[in-house]
């Protein structure tokens, strides 16, 4: 399933910064915040807040305790903030931790000249080193309830960074009322409920509420609860029959918020009234071949990213060894495929993805998957992308992540975990590209109704 719980910013910043210990270690703090995190209704953890002033801004430490199973295995997540807030409410200096079971991830970040650099430390291969321009004060969704409620925010633009999924974008900040301030990063909101300087309420993406609580009641133990199942979503209409057979489905989906894209590859939008959107989605039941060069204006689907390590020398190496003797791209795409679905280990997985982590460790879930095809498939000179979105498993659409491979003049959706080569149109895409475009989809997670018009099958 789609790494649920990253994708809706759940998972947040964190520790081991430098800090004045002589200003700070010795009384108490100026902010504290302790508060129960539910997700629907459903209780998952706990978040503690701390913060300090000091003599140029604020000390910051934030940590979080999630425990949820996915996919049939208890899954534990610890997360910890450190950040130097300055008087403007933006950060100055960022460190991210986050620990799982599967992994841990680390960031260390820096505003400088306008500009924000971070680097980020997995547990295993080298570091990832990025930088962005600022817009205006750099804020994280932690550092923004904070300083709504300590009263350092103003209405206008900021800078916006998720660690957890390396995601930065433009962010607008309103006080909406004596005790409300939003956060709107292109439709997906947070809100922070304050009063006298204390933080009371936070909404998150996702319908997630950290509601301020006494520490022992916040704290108390967690029973977990199947987070893929509450997020998943029952549709109504025709039954979508056999899965299998499934060649043409159109589908009405509501409400749409945010800087989705929901036409592209085999999905293609029919018709869109406000907030409601009516998609058609085919399966390509004639697959052309092509051994010519793809098009330029698809070279950006070939090229290395952050987390698909193209130029690899491992990942170059095995995609040449998989492909050997292949004369076309449809020959290759699906030797690249079977090779995923059959020697990649489908295991539920926290974790932020790369390439080379996932052929080191051999196991994973869907995006596992989606990551290795991807990197493989571009080494192979197949330009091809990872989408975003949901897919049908019997009582629901629940949320994924696959492939669109660029092959014989087409994208043709592939999905590796489930061994399906072109795949079948029970997947919704909503987003396509890298892990910072994915993150836009918590937009509409939890409040997403879909609606199956007409579902139809070969015979």
């Amino acid at each position: 399933m789609l790494r649920l719980l990253f994708i809706i910013g759940l998972l947040t910043a964190c520790g081991g910064m430098k800090e004045d210990k002589r200003e700070v270690s010795k009384r108490q703090p100026d902010f504290h915040f302790v508060g129960s995190v539910y997700m629907l209704g459903k209780r998952a953890g706990w978040e503690e807040m701390e913060a300090y002033k000091v003599e140029d801004g604020w000390e910051f430490n934030e940590r979080m305790y999630i425990k949820v199973i996915m996919l049939g295995l208890v899954k534990e997540m610890r997360t910890e903030v450190r950040a130097k807030v300055k008087g403007d409410g933006g950060i100055r200096r960022l460190r991210f931790f986050m620990s799982t079971q599967d992994a841990t991830v680390e960031a260390v970040g820096e505003v400088k000249d306008r500009k924000f650099y971070v680097t980020y430390k997995p547990a295993k291969g080298g570091p990832q080193r990025f930088n962005y321009e600022l817009v205006g004060p750099l804020l994280t969704p932690q550092t923004f309830v904070f300083a709504a409620a300590v009263g350092l925010l103003e209405d206008g633009t900021y800078s916006y960074f998720d660690p957890s999924v390396a995601s930065f974008m433009e962010a607008k900040v309103k006080k909406e009322s004596d005790t409300l301030w939003t956060l709107n990063v292109q439709g997906i909101i947070v809100r922070a409920h304050v009063k006298d300087g204390k933080l009371l309420l936070q909404n998150q993406p996702l319908k997630m509420d950290i509601v301020a609580q006494p520490p022992q009641k916040a704290k108390a133990p967690v029973e977990p609860f199947n987070v893929l199942s509450l997020y998943a979503v029952r549709p109504k209409g025709v039954p979508i029959g056999d899965l299998k057979t499934l060649e043409r489905l159109v589908l009405r989906l509501y409400p749409i918020s945010g800087n989705l894209v929901l036409d592209f590859a085999n999905q293609k939008v029919l018709e869109s009234r406000g907030d409601t959107f009516t998609v058609e989605i085919t399966y390509p039941k004639e697959l052309k071949a092509s051994s010519s060069p793809p098009p330029e204006s698809l070279r950006k689907y070939l090229e290395p990213t952050q987390f698909l390590e193209v130029d690899d020398p491992q990942i170059k190496e095995l995609a040449s060894k998989i492909t050997q003797g292949k004369k076309t791209d449809l020959e290759k795409a699906r030797a690249i495929a079977n090779w995923v679905y059959t020697n990649l280990e489908k295991r539920g997985s926290v974790t932020i993805p790369t390439a080379k982590q996932v052929l080191k460790e051999m196991y994973g879930d869907c995006n596992e998957h989606a990551t290795l095809y991807a990197a493989l498939a571009r080494a192979a000179g197949i330009p091809t992308d990872i989408v975003v979105g949901l897919v049908y498993q019997g009582d629901g659409f629940y949320y994924h992540a696959w492939n669109v491979s660029w092959i014989g003049g087409q994208w043709v959706p592939v999905d590796p975990v489930y061994g399906e080569f072109p795949a079948r149109p029970y997947r919704i895409t909503l987003q396509h590209g890298s892990l910072e475009k994915q993150a836009t989809i918590m937009a509409v997670i939890g409040n997403l109704n879909i609606e199956i018009l007409k579902a139809e099958h070969s015979r």
